[in-house]
């Protein structure tokens, strides 16, 4: 049984519910405000459609519109947690030691890539964070915008497309658009909130608070600032390695044992145990959510000059000043200064993000006929990375301990320029008829760090077995980057488009959108889309659409360039992550990256009565010359060959190709019900149920310069396949309860995560493999060589999040909560042990120390309690 027909045998029964339960239990896509009665009115949406507002329900395409009140009705401060919450086949990724990914955590659409979906705010194009995602994690390979920038009290709600787009909106909206709505009303909003988990860590706050001013003529400035404190979760174990030297029957000093149980007295280690490992703190790891501190402003606003001119502005800065943890140096390894770290040392990851951006823009009803708005839009991301309690092991006792690792800045201009028109051609209404024009310049740059960062200082290591051996260069746990890694690029882009409209009959909505775009580094590209939906009767419509849609490289796709340690199985490789665009290119077999070109169809149904709405939209996304970060190549040859053409000695290298095409189908489904006689309440059910599967159409071989060399890893590893394809859920279904009683409000949220999967031990004997898969869910893979890979599947969970709200007045609320209420944590990952140690192998958890793998869809922190007070003037 393939995939998709296991996908539609889990359908079937939910399909089912749907229909059994219409008279209790569930919702629909076009979000009601929370706070409305029986005669609710449909929330109305504007993304998507360049004619006016129209109700989610009455669209040609799927879209969501998730109001104020829902994306605060449980314990979410941030905007990504309530997107989870309310909309199909949305997911986050929770990264751990990952670097910038642990503040950024990479959401993803319809099981694509986060790159892949567009981020609009006020419907203007949203600049992306300006670092490549190069862990072993969701999205690795992409960017990805900087949501947590974002002030949630700032929003008005958010609308969410879940179809492609880029006929309308260009690059990107592959997967689909993020559409963030910001607040314009005159009033004033405090929010405070403050929690941890239930093992005492993980501690957040968050204070926030906006106000509104009304301006001349009906207009508005409002303004939302927000300060947040994020502390370590931690839910590593034990690190049983041996720590210090070992001394040999002589009395010499001896290299440490790597293995699990070393330091321990499980294993053997390498000769007689320092004293020391009897005392050391073993919880050497700090394996959870990372600590930041973030503050964040926000503007919207807007002013009627006259009756036929408005101006409108917004823009916000941001900055997140983090710090995530590294892996730990261990006492007696190479890369510790031992003056400075006798016990061995963390070096920290000290990141500071920040992003700024303004939009000022001008529209009426009337140009020669034409409805009009002219806008432009400057956004900047700069992310600057440095290393905490580190050494360069190279300067020896004098080795500084902070270093400046270096930065990267990505700048996005866009300016737009929209007119709409409507022509009485015919029956049914008039022809609705919009024309754009956009330029758009963007800019990338990334700036070396300080010399010590990645200077070699030309001392030796100063003790230990390896006395007067040479030191590796630069700081822990990666050199900084070098100038020679320094890249200053741009482009700019010129985009017309076009968009036709008409419904016949009151029934029949026909909607065409046509767009060419010309870019200066790789040419031009021209997209379509057709909609359309029929009404059946007043409470059903049927929808479908088929179009194109593209991906243009990320400019940080294109030329970011550095080393980066990376880990398999817990074995550390520094590893250069090199531009298709560098002068190494030809001798690693890369090229200049193309565009990502795909076709989208989807076909759906709503239906809407009373107090009942649903909708069902099954889609498919074909999509060509994906953009993937290439699998480690590494050989003395690869090595020798780079040293032959005067670049340093690279140990192992990886870079960005449009590697591979995709097939990706899935079924979206969600629903609503409202019922106002519950008990003597309301009672709000709703469900968003996503199931999605993707599949490799091609896969690019390894580049023949690199099979000269004897290099036959694939260009596109199976650990890569895997995480792609099934490393985020394969179907999500969330189910949610809203109940007010007079000042009471309780809001339950359940959601299952269907299974993931990884696949991060490879190339296994029989003998290793019959020790480490006992008592996991894992398939094996046969290689030529008759050694295995081993592909681990994690099981579905259910997490329940519950929270209790009492409004004191219309002003005041008390909401306290949890968020995985039973302390679910994911399954664990194939576990090193004294037989697989035995074996010669070890498992998936760093050697004992990590028990969960950092692609659980809901984290690994355990239950989380908080309690919040919102207050209204």
């Amino acid at each position: 049984m393939n995939k998709i027909t296991k996908l539609m045998t889990r359908l079937t029964p939910i399909a089912l519910s749907i229909a059994a339960l219409s008279q209790s239990v569930f919702a629909q896509t076009a979000v009601y405000n929370n706070q409305l009665n029986a005669e609710d009115v449909e929330v109305v949406i504007v993304t998507g459609t360049r004619f006016g507002s129209r109700t989610a329900v009455e669209s040609s395409t799927p879209i969501d519109s998730i109001a104020r009140n829902d994306i605060f009705s449980g314990g979410q401060t941030e905007l990504q947690d309530a997107l989870r919450i309310n909309v199909p086949s949305f997911n986050i990724a929770r990264p751990v030691t990952s670097g910038i990914a642990d503040f950024l955590r990479s959401p993803t659409l319809r099981g694509l890539s986060p790159g892949q979906t567009l981020l609009l705010i006020n419907g203007k194009r949203r600049h992306t964070n300006s670092d490549l995602n190069v862990g072993n994690q969701i999205g690795r390979g992409d960017v990805a915008h900087n949501f947590n920038a974002i002030p949630a009290l700032a929003l008005d709600r958010v609308e969410v497309l879940r179809d492609g787009a880029s006929a309308q909106y260009g690059s990107d909206a592959v997967a689909g658009i993020i559409n963030i709505i910001l607040d314009e009303t005159t009033t004033g909003k405090l929010l405070l909130t403050g929690g941890a988990t239930t093992e005492g860590d993980g501690e957040k706050v968050t204070t926030s608070a906006g106000y509104g001013w009304a301006l001349p003529n009906d207009g508005f400035l409002r303004v939302t600032g927000e300060y947040q404190q994020q502390e370590f979760s931690n839910r590593s174990r034990d690190d049983t390695r041996q720590q210090y030297f070992g001394t040999g029957p002589e009395g010499e000093l001896l290299p440490i044992s790597s293995n699990f149980g070393s330091g321990t007295g499980l294993t053997p280690s390498n000769g007689e145990l320092d004293p020391r490992e009897g005392t050391i703190d073993r919880r050497t790891f700090i394996f959870g959510q990372p600590e930041y501190e973030a503050i964040k402003l926000f503007t919207n606003a807007a002013m009627p000059l006259n009756k036929d001119v408005e101006l409108f502005s917004f823009g916000g800065y941001s900055e997140i000043d983090g710090q995530n943890p590294n892996f730990f140096r261990r006492a007696g390894q190479e890369q510790t200064v031992r003056s400075i770290h006798p016990d061995g040392f963390i070096p920290f990851n000290n990141p500071v993000l920040t992003d700024y951006s303004f939009a000022l823009g001008a529209r009426g009803d009337d140009i020669l006929g034409f409805g009009w708005e002219l806008s432009t839009l400057y956004g900047k991301s700069e992310t600057e990375q440095s290393f905490s309690n580190s050494n360069n092991v190279s300067f020896g006792n004098e080795s500084p301990t902070d270093f400046e690792r270096g930065s990267t800045e990505l700048s996005q201009w866009t300016t737009n320029l929209d007119l709409t028109r409507h022509f009485d051609i015919g029956s049914g209404t008039p022809l609705m008829v919009a024309l754009g024009a956009e330029y758009r310049r963007e800019g990338f740059k990334a700036i070396a760090g300080e010399p010590s960062s990645y200077e070699f200082g030309g001392i030796p290591i100063l003790d230990g077995p390896n006395l007067g051996n040479t030191a590796p260069a630069g700081s822990q746990p990666v050199p900084g980057s070098s100038p020679a890694e320094e890249v200053s690029s741009d482009r700019n882009t010129v985009a017309i488009y076009a968009e036709l409209e008409k419904e016949w009959a009151n029934r029949f909505l026909v909607s065409l959108a046509g767009r060419f775009e010309e870019y200066s580094d790789f040419g031009s590209t021209t997209d379509f889309r057709l909609a359309t939906r029929y009404t059946v009767t007043d409470t059903i419509n049927l929808r479908g659409s088929v179009g194109t849609s593209f991906r243009a490289p990320a400019l940080p796709q294109s030329f970011f360039q550095r080393s980066e340690i990376s880990f398999a199985g817990g074995v550390p490789t520094s590893t250069l992550i090199a531009s298709p665009n560098d002068e190494i290119a030809p001798f690693i077999g890369a090229e200049p990256l193309t565009p990502e070109e795909a076709t989208n169809v989807s076909v759906g149904l709503t239906y809407s009565k009373d107090s009942l709405s649903f909708s069902i939209d099954a889609y498919r996304i074909d999509l060509d010359d994906r953009i993937v970060l290439s699998s480690q190549f590494s050989s003395p040859a690869l090595t020798a060959v780079l040293l032959e053409n005067n670049f340093d000695e690279i140990r192992a290298v990886t870079f960005e190709s449009n590697a591979v095409d995709t097939t990706t189908q899935g079924i979206d489904i969600t629903a609503r019900h409202y019922s106002n006689d519950f008990l003597g309440g309301r009672l709000t059910s709703t469900l968003a149920a996503g199931f999605v599967d993707t599949g490799y159409d091609r896969i690019s071989d390894t580049p023949a310069v690199l099979r000269e060399l004897g290099i036959i890893t694939p260009l596109f590893d199976l650990r890569s396949q895997v995480r792609l394809a099934e490393g985020t859920p394969q179907d999500k279904i969330t189910l949610n309860f809203d109940y007010q009683y007079g000042a009471w409000r309780v809001n339950l949220t359940a959601t299952r995560y269907g299974e993931i999967s990884q696949a991060d031990l490879t190339n296994r004997t029989q003998a290793q493999v019959d020790a480490l898969i006992p008592g996991f869910d894992t398939e094996l893979v046969v290689r030529s060589n008759g050694n295995f890979d081993i592909i681990e599947t994690f099981g579905a969970k259910i997490v329940t999040d519950l929270s209790v709200n009492y409004e004191f007045n219309d002003d005041l609320t008390l909401r306290l909560g949890a968020d995985n209420i039973f302390d679910v944590y994911p399954d664990e990952q194939v576990a090193t042990t004294v037989e697989s140690t035995l074996a010669g192998t070890r498992g998936s958890d760093n050697t004992g120390i990590f028990p969960y793998s950092a692609l659980s869809p809901f984290g690994v922190s355990g239950t989380y309690v908080y309690g919040t007070v919102m207050y209204s003037f």
